[in-house]
């Protein structure tokens, strides 16, 4: 490259910076000269109370928001537009009090104010003169977790006791009125496809169901299911004939009834016959029919699925 073109070059590149230094300059210049003049603008400010009794809670009717109307410079409003303000104000320095209501006066010249926001503008308006805070009684109490499911076993395994959630409770805290309604609350669904091994996870309680204002802990639990080989079983259980009237005699046939049911393989051998109990009550008997109705009114409830009787009803005779 030549001289002459170097020197051109080198020309054309001051010049770019020095361009480029005015334009900054002069940014700067103006965004200071903006700065510099008064401004009026209008704010929301949240609200904050500390030293809330501890049995209490802030009702939704408390005024939890305040609309100022600000004047000054561009350095004081900046920083009530870049974030929401916080006003904080301790309920022990209500102005009143009364059945849970407190409320403080908002001075007129705004001094108050200012030094809560430390903000060193005018406080032009403000849309309350007076903010009125209500408490509601906070309550805790224990509510039982209900279990959504949909479980599918692969054929031949299923399990004793089911999905066991630990814990099966939880604590909900919040405004009395609302925690009241409250019973139980439910898991998000649990769902399982073709299971034949043990299983544990973590399963989330559904808050979303619940209102905004309810606390609850924890938010998750275990749950767990012991999975194990299934069979069939069946027993031949005795029928106990009941409220037979006094001077009558009935024969029914059989005097036996099956009992058919599935089993884990680990407890086959512990069901036997003493275990369940199925009675035939003649004082449920239609009207001109032959036939007793069968109940199974006793069986181990933890270790049998699907328990049925082979036959539904006897025969009966009135001897005399």
């Amino acid at each position: 490259m030549s001289k002459t073109k170097l020197n051109r070059f080198s020309l054309k590149r001051n010049n770019v910076k020095t361009f480029l230094f005015f334009l900054a300059f002069t940014s700067l210049l103006w965004l200071l000269i903006q700065f510099s003049k008064n401004y009026t603008k209008e704010v929301e400010v949240a609200i904050h109370y500390t030293n809330l009794p501890e049995d209490r809670i802030l009702h939704d009717e408390s005024d939890q928001t305040l609309k100022l109307t600000l004047n000054g410079n561009g350095f004081r409003l900046i920083n009530h537009s870049w974030s929401k303000p916080l006003l904080q104000f301790d309920v022990s320095d209500a102005v009143a009090a009364d059945d849970d209501e407190y409320y403080f006066l908002i001075d007129q010249g705004g001094q108050l104010l200012k030094e809560k926001l430390d903000f060193n503008g005018r406080i032009l308006s403000f849309r309350k003169d007076t903010l009125q805070v209500k408490l509601d009684v906070n309550l805790e109490k224990k509510i039982p977790i209900r279990l959504v499911k949909e479980i599918d076993y692969v054929p031949g395994y299923g399990s004793d006791k089911g999905v066991v959630l630990s814990p099966d409770s939880i604590v909900i805290s919040g405004p009395k009125r609302i925690v009241d309604t409250i019973h139980y609350v439910v898991t998000e669904n649990l769902k399982f496809e073709g299971l034949n091994t043990n299983n544990q996870t973590t399963l989330p309680i559904k808050i979303d169901s619940l209102p905004a204002r309810i606390k609850v802990l924890p938010k998750e639990v275990e749950a767990s299911i012991e999975v194990s080989k299934f069979t069939e079983g069946s027993q031949e259980i005795p029928i106990t004939l009941i409220n037979v009237p006094e001077g009558k005699e009935i024969k029914i046939f059989p005097k036996e009834v099956r009992v058919v049911y599935r089993v884990g393989l680990d407890k086959y051998n512990e069901i036997n016959l003493r275990d369940f109990k199925v009675i035939a009550d003649y004082n449920k008997v239609s009207e001109d029919s032959s036939f007793l109705i069968l109940e199974l009114v006793d069986m181990p409830s933890s270790s049998i699925h699907d328990v049925r009787l082979q036959d539904k009803q006897v025969q009966f005779v009135i001897l005399n």
